[in-house]
C-alpha cells in the first residue's frame, strides 16, 4: 500500500515515510488501482477534498505516484534507498517545498 496525504494548505503528496501530517489514504501499488480511485472521486472522500484536485495537480501527483512505486520495487524490506541527482534538480525539489 502507498500512503497519499492532504497537507494542512490541502495539497496531496505521496508518502513514502509514512510520517507525513495530515489525512492520509492508503491505495494499492499499482496504477490502476490509482486511476480507479481518481475516475471513482475515491481518493477525494477518503482526504475529504473541499475542491476535487485539478488536471495539473492530478498529473503530478500520478507522476509522483509512479516515481514512488519505483523507489518501492528497488526497496528491500524497510531499507532506505538512496538515489543520485544533481544538484540543480536538488535546488528544484526544494524550491518547491
Amino acid at each position: 500500500m502507498l500512503r497519499l496525504v492532504r497537507r494542512a494548505d490541502g495539497s496531496v503528496v505521496v508518502d513514502l515515510k509514512g510520517k507525513e501530517r495530515g489525512r492520509g489514504a492508503n491505495i494499492s501499488q499499482s496504477l490502476d488501482a490509482f486511476d480507479q480511485a481518481i475516475k471513482k472521486k475515491a481518493l477525494n472522500r477518503a482526504l475529504k477534498l473541499d475542491k476535487p484536485l485539478k488536471a495539473d495537480d492530478l498529473s503530478k501527483l500520478r507522476t509522483d505516484f509512479e516515481t514512488a512505486l519505483t523507489e518501492k520495487a528497488l526497496r528491500k524490506g524497510k531499507k532506505s534507498v538512496t538515489m543520485k541527482i544533481s544538484k540543480q534538480e536538488f535546488v528544484k525539489i526544494q524550491s518547491e517545498k
